[in-house]
């Protein structure tokens, strides 16, 4: 049995189209990642995680806003249980995240030749 030969035209032609397909596969997957994962991640998001704090090896307290509510929960696992709903709210969202300086702002102050123009 002949083997093919290593850079014929047949042969690079299959390894070129073989590579083309993987290379689809991969930004189709990621299309339909980007498409179909679309959480709470943006600024107005309608659920977010406001504080938590650990009271065990694997047992969490986790304080939530859901719409206009901020809710208590408690996690371990196997369980998620409400612990307490409150009326009004707990933590206003200005003070629980705070404003974080742009890159530029980092680097003119760690550089000792001071700020690029």
């Amino acid at each position: 049995m002949k083997s093919p030969e290593l850079f014929s035209a047949g042969y690079l032609v299959q390894v070129l189209g073989s590579l083309l397909l993987v290379f689809c596969c991969i930004l189709g997957m990621l299309y339909l990642m980007r498409r179909f994962s679309r959480g709470g991640s943006g600024n107005n998001a309608r659920l977010a995680v406001l504080a938590s704090a650990s009271v065990g090896s694997r047992e969490r307290v986790v304080l939530l806003r859901a719409g206009e509510e901020q809710i208590l929960l408690g996690v371990a696992p196997g369980s998620v249980r409400t612990l307490h709903v409150f009326a009004e709210p707990v933590i206003v969202e200005a003070a629980s995240t705070p404003q974080r300086p742009d890159f530029a702002t980092i680097l003119n102050s760690v550089n000792p030749l001071g700020p690029r123009k």
